[in-house]
């Protein structure tokens, strides 16, 4: 079975188990409309190629035509699995029954599995600015740790009086962990996957786990500031813009390398 295809069987399942689970809560249905948004035509083209596009993704790459071997298929179905993952648990946040939360938790784990497996198992782009990269992207990183670092961690926030500034330090510190679950040493780096909740160490030559470790990070930094920092809300009352400026960089980052 060609890639493509087991990733659309595999998203017609999901569906299917999410169809139930709405029946008892319609708030589910905004995860299967993030199902529907992603569009696969596995048919192979006169180049080899297949066409994908995912309407619900976020501004890294919405789609195009991919070799099921190439690094842009890899970025394309994560992508998509950014866009569930959010959608995924700002749902589960909503839902008191802890039976659904589970079984919204688990289907997104066996999703996320399935598209690990087929985003490492890509042949590399040989123009990929290694060094580069990993100075840009360590620079980053320190600057992200140090942006989101609080005058609040002096004293804790546990002590402070006023409840807003001590859940704005929580968060802060929170998001911020995100970031230094990444570290590097010589060349490699060792990061946090969040599908499989362990670390992983990997020699910079390898691009391939470069782009899933990248978008892993934008992954879970996205998540986590967006359902603290509100920015659906169209009222725009959220809290400090700080993360929500670190995604901005990602996305301008993560075409600038990876979309060739």
């Amino acid at each position: 079975m060609r890639k493509s295809e087991e990733l659309l069987k595999s998203i017609e399942n999901m569906r299917r188990e999410l169809l139930e689970l709405a029946r008892k809560d319609k708030r589910i249905f905004e995860i299967i409309e993030q199902l529907d948004s992603f569009e696969i035509n596995p048919e192979v083209d006169a180049n080899g190629k297949i066409r994908m596009y995912c309407g619900g993704g976020f501004s890294i790459l919405k789609g195009g035509r991919f070799e099921e071997n190439e690094m842009l298929y890899a970025l394309a179905i994560m992508d998509f699995y950014s866009g569930l993952y959010y959608k995924c648990r700002k749902i589960i946040r909503r839902i008191r029954k802890k039976e659904y939360r589970l079984k919204i938790d688990a289907l997104l784990l066996n999703m996320g599995r399935i598209i690990r497996k087929q985003a490492l198992n890509v042949k590399p782009n040989e123009e990929f600015e290694t060094e580069r990269f990993y100075i840009d992207f360590k620079a980053f990183v320190q600057v992200a740790i140090k942006a989101l670092g609080h005058k609040y961690d002096q004293i804790g926030y546990r002590n402070l009086t006023d409840r807003f500034d001590a859940e704005e330090a929580k968060e802060l510190k929170h998001i911020r962990t995100i970031y230094e679950k990444i570290s590097f040493k010589e060349n490699t780096i060792t990061y946090f996957d969040y599908i499989t909740k362990t670390s992983r160490t990997f020699c910079i030559n390898n691009t391939v786990e470069m782009q899933y470790m990248i978008m892993i990070l934008y992954t879970k930094a996205y998540t986590e500031s967006v359902l603290w920092l509100k920015k659906e809300d169209p009222t725009e009352q959220w809290c400090p813009a700080t993360p929500w400026q670190l995604i901005r960089r990602l996305d301008i980052m993560i075409p600038s390398y990876f979309l060739y």
